[in-house]
């Protein structure tokens, strides 16, 4: 890192000098133009060649050179969410044939797990998709917290009389949730304007986000797998002291991402995980038993990645991130 003064010139221009070694390794010359770009923490980037930022607002694919000559559609999705989360606002689909009702519908029920979109135009051999989604008032702890208020409902609907219709909805909005966070983490990196606005902040934050985000939706996952598990097999459970430790460490964690992180958080462990562990070894039904497994699992790693938030924002408040 080099210093630099700041010199003030005829009284009206403020000029800072550029390193010597840095203007010859980019063979600039007197009369050369820089681009300087500001980002939102008010920090400055020097770019040594003159451009105009470039965005991604649109594309168009054709679908043929993504399902393969057998017509496989699987890959649609995967496709889909990528164009979402790098922020493009205008996705064309078409084919030289007619697209297939099967295309079509993989479109649509991938557009329900997708925040802000709606299909604006669609005849035989196109559809356009528009993203009508206003980034810079989403903020990621809110993600969060609407998740975390989700999985407690789900969890009080198990302990309750189980409405698996309930679950069901809670278990495609926390999906939807999802990706809407996987969107907000991947625009953070590329555009410095939203990791400030979502509230992320600092790029030291980013994978943490993003594993808790993807383990919070394993933990949804399985507790939904249990529900219809149940509902199935008329299946009794008797696991309120099980489910409502999982509800209680979710809503720690939760507060404590949505709160700031003044202080270290402290990871579930000790006697009280050895009981609720004990708990889960006495259930009979093993399928049910493993389910109960995987939720505490996931747990933990949620926990782990709020440890490792935590700590990292103890040095970013002392200015070493």
């Amino acid at each position: 890192m080099e210093r630099r003064k700041i010199q003030l010139i005829a009284g009206t221009t403020y000029s800072v000098s550029l390193p010597k070694k840095w203007v010859k390794k980019n063979s600039l010359k007197q009369g050369n133009e820089i681009s300087i770009i500001e980002k939102s923490d008010s920090n400055l980037v020097i770019s040594p060649r003159s451009f105009k930022e470039k965005k991604l607002n649109e594309i168009s694919l054709n679908v043929d050179d993504y399902i393969g000559g057998e017509g496989n559609i699987q890959n649609l999705s995967p496709i889909l969410f990528a164009c979402y989360y790098i922020g493009i606002e205008k996705i064309t689909l078409f084919s030289k044939e007619i697209l297939s009702k099967n295309i079509k519908t993989k479109i649509r029920k991938t557009l329900l797990n997708m925040s802000g979109t709606e299909i604006s135009y669609e005849d035989e051999q196109k559809i356009t998709i528009r993203v009508l989604l206003d980034k810079s008032k989403i903020e990621f702890p809110q993600i969060i917290y609407r998740i975390g208020i989700l999985i407690e409902y789900s969890i009080l609907n198990l302990t309750k009389q189980l409405n698996i219709n309930e679950i069901r909805l809670n278990e495609n909005e926390i999906d939807r949730l999802y990706h809407l966070a996987a969107k907000m983490i991947s625009l953070s990196l590329i555009d410095s304007n939203i990791l400030d606005s979502s509230k992320i902040k600092n790029n030291s934050l980013i994978l943490s986000y993003f594993l808790m985000s993807k383990k919070l939706e394993n933990l949804s996952d399985t507790i939904y797998y249990l529900s219809e598990y149940i509902n199935k097999n008329k299946t009794k459970t008797d696991n309120k002291k099980i489910f409502d430790f999982v509800r209680n460490e979710i809503n720690r964690g939760v507060k404590y991402i949505v709160w700031d992180h003044l202080f270290i958080f402290e990871r579930i462990g000790g006697e009280k995980l050895d009981n609720i562990n004990e708990l889960i070894s006495k259930i009979k039904d093993k399928s049910m038993q493993r389910y109960f497994e995987d939720i505490i699992r996931y747990l933990k790693d949620i926990e782990d990645e709020i440890v490792n938030i935590s700590f990292y924002s103890q040095l970013i408040r002392k200015g070493f991130l």
